[in-house]
């Protein structure tokens, strides 16, 4: 059994937040199938054409991407120093379900099938790091939240308080960025060159 402020039990809440927000998503974009499909355009034919030919700057990919990803890292780490912390932790998994649920219900109605293969090339091989590194985020920010806000439950984490925490806690912030590069680097020099290869076949 897990124990209330775990790190077990919390990847589990936010398990069942993704899951919950996944379905939420795919819900949503059955509702408003007309809005997603023809309003956004999301995942059109002309977007991917225009996709399947576009030569990327790795470098200037690389240089966005890594913005993107950084700046929602330090904004959930800067939400952990609030009170807050925890719930912002809590959304983020829901919202990252919500957009994985519409992205993949998207796709399958409209490809079917050869949908739900565009998005797992559309997101293969960074996620393979991208995904740890978000979980080590997330447990890193409420772990702080924890430390500034309920530090009699360090205790039941296996950190222990004061020094020991921090020089536990500091190696994992650490972990988490440095994978998170890796995965950006991933998402900007090889996943284009996949999806390019898959679109032309697609």
């Amino acid at each position: 059994m897990y124990q209330g402020y775990g790190m077990g039990s919390r990847r589990m809440r936010w398990l069942y937040l993704f899951l919950g927000g996944f379905l939420a998503g795919v819900l949503a974009s059955n509702i408003w199938k007309t809005d997603f499909l023809q309003g956004m355009e999301l995942l059109s034919a002309a977007s991917l054409s225009r996709l399947r030919f576009l030569e990327v700057d790795g470098s200037a990919f690389f240089r966005y991407v890594l913005k993107e990803r950084i700046g929602t890292a330090v904004l959930l780490c800067l939400l952990a120093t609030t009170y807050v912390g925890t719930a912002a932790v809590s959304a983020y998994a829901f919202w990252m379900g919500g957009m994985a649920g519409i992205f993949l219900s998207v796709a399958s109605i409209r490809y079917g099938i050869r949908g739900i293969a565009l998005v797992l090339v559309s997101v293969l091989p960074q996620y393979l790091l991208l995904v740890p590194a978000c979980i080590l985020l997330m447990d890193w920010c409420c772990g702080l939240n924890m430390a500034l806000y309920h530090p009699e439950r360090l205790a039941e984490t296996g950190y222990g308080r004061g020094k020991p925490y921090l020089v536990k806690i500091i190696p994992k912030l650490l972990t988490a960025a440095g994978i998170l590069i890796a995965g950006c680097a991933l998402e900007s020099y090889v996943n284009p060159m996949l999806l390019s290869v898959f679109l032309k076949i697609f």
